[in-house]
């Protein structure tokens, strides 16, 4: 005798009813990368990230245009608004800091002493 979920048992997987067991590993790269991506990978982890990377190559491309006197004004503006969102990200980290010290004084004025310093 068939009931009506037997025929949708196939394609329906209820939660824990297969294979639950998944690699999880963080990965950096997306896995159509050309080239080597453990080397990617190991690079990004242990040298600098893409950003860091990027950093120096507009750094030297800033440089060799002052150096010539090359207008280069597409990377002076990609410079420019990397350092903005840098800087709004360091303003919001500072205001969560203080929202999180308030919180701590109003909860346990001691801990919020020893974590100011005095």
């Amino acid at each position: 005798m068939l009931i009506p979920f037997d025929i949708w048992s196939p394609i329906f997987r209820a939660p824990f009813s297969g294979d639950v067991t998944q690699e999880i590993t963080p990965r950096f790269l997306p896995p159509d990368i050309k080239g080597s991506p453990a080397i990617e990978e190991k690079v990004v982890r242990e040298v600098a990230s893409y950003g860091k990377q990027l950093g120096k190559v507009l750094e030297a491309l800033q440089a060799l245009a002052a150096a010539t006197g090359t207008d280069l004004p597409e990377i002076d503006a990609l410079v420019a608004e990397v350092e903005t969102v840098k800087a709004d990200a360091k303003e919001a980290l500072r205001a969560e800091a203080k929202a999180a010290l308030a919180r701590l004084k109003a909860v346990d004025e001691d801990a919020w002493r020893e974590v100011r310093g005095g």
